[in-house]
């Protein structure tokens, strides 16, 4: 991936964290107190999504070292 596409994504990937975290923020100013079970739920989901974004980043970056060590020299240039 080019420095322009790895540098969108980031903007991109963080512009979308920013938004969800600052709405997170802004709904649970207003709330005066939690159920136990709203916050272990929230929690779980926050982890979950996490955990789904790491794992997939991890097994992107292992099949790109696959690929490149499975195509030979030749193929990759022009």
């Amino acid at each position: 991936m080019s420095n322009g596409k790895k540098i969108g994504m980031v903007f991109f990937v963080g512009g979308i964290i920013i938004l969800i975290a600052y709405g997170l923020f802004l709904g649970f100013q207003n709330i005066k107190s939690i159920d136990y079970i709203i916050a272990i739920g929230a929690g779980a989901v926050i982890i979950g999504i996490l955990t789904l974004l790491i794992s997939i980043i991890i097994e992107q970056r292992k099949d790109t070292k696959k690929m490149k060590e499975e195509i030979s020299k030749e193929d990759l240039e022009p």
